[in-house]
C-alpha cells in the first residue's frame, strides 16, 4: 500500500491541442488543492482506491484500513506499508 499527493500548483509540461495547433496556455486548470490518494497493490491490479482532498494523517489512515482496505482483502495476507511514518 501507499499514499501519493498530487499538488495543485504543479503546471503540466505537456498537453493535447488539434493537429498543426502548437499547445500553449498559462492557465492552470488543476484547481488550487492537493488530491492524496491511498491505495493498494495486489498482482499489479490496484484496489481499495481511496482519496482525500485533505492531508492525510494517522485517523485517516485508520479509517482507511479499517473501511476500506480490511474489507477487500482476501483470507491470510500480509500488507505491506511503504514509508508509513503513522
Amino acid at each position: 500500500m501507499d499514499e501519493s499527493g498530487f499538488e495543485a500548483g504543479t503546471i503540466r509540461s505537456h498537453g493535447y491541442a488539434p493537429i498543426g495547433t502548437p499547445c500553449i496556455d498559462s492557465y492552470n486548470w488543476q484547481g488550487k488543492k492537493r488530491t492524496n490518494v491511498i491505495g493498494a497493490l495486489y498482482e499489479k491490479a490496484l484496489f481499495a482506491l481511496d482519496y482525500f482532498e485533505k492531508n492525510i494523517n494517522g485517523d485517516i489512515f485508520y479509517n482507511w484500513c479499517k473501511n476500506t482496505l480490511i474489507p477487500s482483502l482476501k483470507i491470510k495476507c500480509v500488507i505491506v506499508m511503504d514509508n508509513a511514518s503513522f
